[in-house]
């Protein structure tokens, strides 16, 4: 009987596995074409996609390769219909873990690239989203990978993540992390109704994501570039008091021209960023660092906030 038991335990098992391999479907993933990453840009009046795919075929070191398959299409969806279609197998995207979008992307082609992944793409929960950087793509076949790549070592070093569902938390605005190739990472804010802003280094584009709750770390430099700060950062509000919490902080000069009070150089650089950031969402009508949300549960719908203020706490 135990031997009966245990071919019935491993036969089950490997039917169990099969499933799994086959996504339930019938067919295993080594006859899909797993998709990783999804990167568009806009040239001109079209769109260019790059599809990048797990490399199946590779064996030992460069088992973690991946391909690409790209296209271009007058609109997104015809772009990434044209790249699909120049697959051998069928496409899988329950795997895809990060989506690009043009660096001059705005609010309404920022909506329309979300909609089209949640309808054709079917993401996995862990997707993540950026902007690409400024500079031009010379040939998806070369950089499309690397491209991949260095966004997912951002998104792990600088732990920032804007998830698919994330990209429509508000509809006034949609607020995106950026790839920069010289390093860290820059932050996107796409109003509605208003003009892009597009937030470099640590004390605007790292405060804009902690702000939207996209990081829980600033990590980088400030003073102009004479000191750096690595720490844990959190946001509370009390009032019209926006605190900035940051714990596990280290605070360092790079050389002689560094402010001697490094704790006050880097609250006032945080603090003009964020009145900077704050009067231009206003005019926008945007309200991507929810204090709209905080005011709400404090004090009841319809309460109104008065002119915020940065508060700096060091714990």
């Amino acid at each position: 009987m135990d031997v009966q038991k245990n071919k019935t335990l491993l036969i089950k098992g490997c039917l169990c596995m099969s499933l799994i391999l086959s996504g339930c479907g019938g067919q295993s993933l080594s006859e899909r074409e797993i998709v990783r990453g999804v990167l568009f840009t806009k040239q001109a009046q079209s769109y260019s996609v790059c599809l990048v795919l797990a490399d199946q075929n590779a064996e030992g070191a460069q088992s973690e390769n991946n391909k690409v398959s790209a296209a271009q299409g007058t609109t997104p969806a015809q772009a990434l219909a044209r790249a699909e279609q120049a697959l051998y197998g069928d496409v899988y995207y329950g795997l895809l873990d990060l989506a690009a979008l043009p660096a001059d992307v705005d609010w309404a082609t920022a909506c329309e690239m979300g909609e089209l992944l949640y309808e054709n793409a079917q993401p996995a929960p862990e997707l993540s989203v950026f902007v690409l950087d400024d500079e031009p793509i010379a040939s998806w076949a070369k950089q499309g990978a690397t491209l991949y790549k260095n966004m997912k070592a951002v998104e792990d070093t600088y732990q920032v993540h804007c998830g698919l569902q994330q990209l429509f938390a508000q509809q006034e605005v949609c607020a995106i992390p950026a790839y920069t190739a010289g390093g860290g990472y820059d932050f996107v804010l796409l109003p509605q109704y208003g003009e892009r802003i597009r937030c470099h280094g640590l004390a605007e584009a790292q405060l804009a994501a902690v702000l939207c709750g996209q990081s829980d770390r600033l990590q980088g430099t400030f003073a102009d570039g004479e000191a750096t700060c690595e720490a844990r950062a959190q946001v509370t509000v009390e009032g019209n008091k926006v605190q900035l919490h940051l714990r596990d902080t280290s605070l360092s000069a790079l050389g002689s021209s560094a402010p001697e009070d490094l704790e006050n150089a880097l609250q006032n650089e945080l603090q003009d960023r964020f009145y900077a950031l704050y009067e231009t969402m206003q005019k926008s009508g945007a309200d991507p660092f929810h204090l709209n949300f905080w005011q709400a549960c404090t004090y009841g719908p319809g309460s109104v906030m008065e002119k915020p203020e940065l508060e700096l706490l060091l714990e």
